[in-house]
């Protein structure tokens, strides 16, 4: 029988994270300290049997308020060598920035790519289970995979009246079928992976007022087909660092609302290039955003100090155009962004 002594030797206990903070300068628009955020990242293991980690993210909002969200919290039981079971809640494992590049010190740039945040054309995150792992190498070649269950998102019309999809991860389907859905990557040569994701099920829409046809507002719910498909590539040559990656999601139309379905899509591309010689790095990105009301694209020019490489000092400027500006025209306008980001 195990003792205590022998179960609180296998335990293991980690206190990580990151935080930022930001300064934007927007035409038309007076200069603000506009973001502060503190992410704190716990890690716990039992063994080489279980794995737990969670993430809370608090940053202050325009009235002064702190919001709090739980970013992630699952917990893995390592079933052999080449598999875990993750339960809980756990970032989007379709594409590969939601996942890997979100925390802001490791992100090269203060503001993520047009179409890759909350609402956006990839999505955020799942609650559910998932199989992780990775696969004997062959040939030298190694790979990863992850396929995963999870509930369904949201379909419905913001209070400013842009329709969205809602995929962050939820406790509740709203009678919807779930996601099913998955991403494999390959590591054909050396720093280098190409990742493919897809993803199936329902999402779920809440009829309204103003989203049911031919009637009055009634509490019920009805789903919609939803698709999810991407790429992505990574790429470390030396000092050169590539990201690009492509993402939708596809929503179907339902006769009962007045809501259209549609696609989300997005993309981006980007390089930086780190100097061995000064702890300085350029960074170029171009991304783009398309949905059923809107289509915006980016390009951003940013460079980079490097502190140490946990802590960043960022400079970068934005050129935004968006080629229906008929809701919030600002998203039009340039702007300059400054952030120091660190992880610990």
């Amino acid at each position: 029988m195990q003792t205590e002594l022998e179960s609180n030797a296998k335990s293991g206990f980690q206190l990580a994270g990151y935080a930022s903070f930001d300064w934007t300068d927007q035409q038309g628009s007076d200069n603000e300290f506009s973001g502060v955020k503190f992410a704190p990242i716990f890690h716990y293991q039992y063994g080489d049997i279980f794995q737990f980690e969670g993430e809370l993210e608090f940053t202050t909002n325009n009235q002064g308020e702190t919001d709090t969200e739980l970013e992630y919290a699952a917990g893995t039981l390592f079933l052999n060598n080449y598999m875990g079971l993750q339960l809980g809640k756990f970032m989007s494992p379709v594409g590969q920035f939601v996942q890997n590049q979100h925390p802001s010190w490791i992100n090269k740039l203060p503001a993520t790519p047009v179409g890759f945040g909350h609402d956006g054309a990839a999505p955020t995150s799942f609650i559910g289970a998932a199989l992780r792992g990775g696969l004997p190498k062959v040939v030298d070649i190694r790979s990863n995979y992850v396929i995963f269950v999870g509930n369904a998102p949201t379909f419905a019309e913001a209070p400013d009246g842009d329709v969205i999809v809602d995929a962050s991860g939820k406790t509740s389907s709203g009678d919807a079928s779930k996601t099913w859905g998955g991403r494999f990557a390959l590591n054909p040569v050396g720093g280098m992976e190409i990742g493919v994701s897809y993803a199936k099920g329902k999402v779920s829409e809440t009829l309204t007022a103003t989203t049911i046809t031919g009637g009055s507002a009634i509490d019920d719910k009805l789903q919609r087909d939803y698709d999810v498909a991407g790429v992505d590539v990574m790429y470390n040559l030396n000092a050169i660092d590539i990201k690009a990656e492509y993402i939708k999601q596809k929503i179907g139309d339902n006769d009962k609302s007045s809501l259209e379905g549609g696609t989300w899509r997005a993309w981006y591309a980007q390089a930086s290039y780190q100097f061995s010689f000064l702890p300085i790095e350029p960074v170029l990105r171009y991304s783009d955003y398309h949905n059923p009301e809107v289509e915006r694209n980016q390009w951003a020019i940013g460079l980079n100090y490097l502190f140490a490489n946990n802590l960043i000092a960022k400079i970068a400027y934005e050129y935004n155009d968006n080629e229906d500006n008929a809701g919030d025209a600002s998203v039009n306008n340039n702007r300059v962004l400054t952030q120091l980001a660190f992880g610990f």
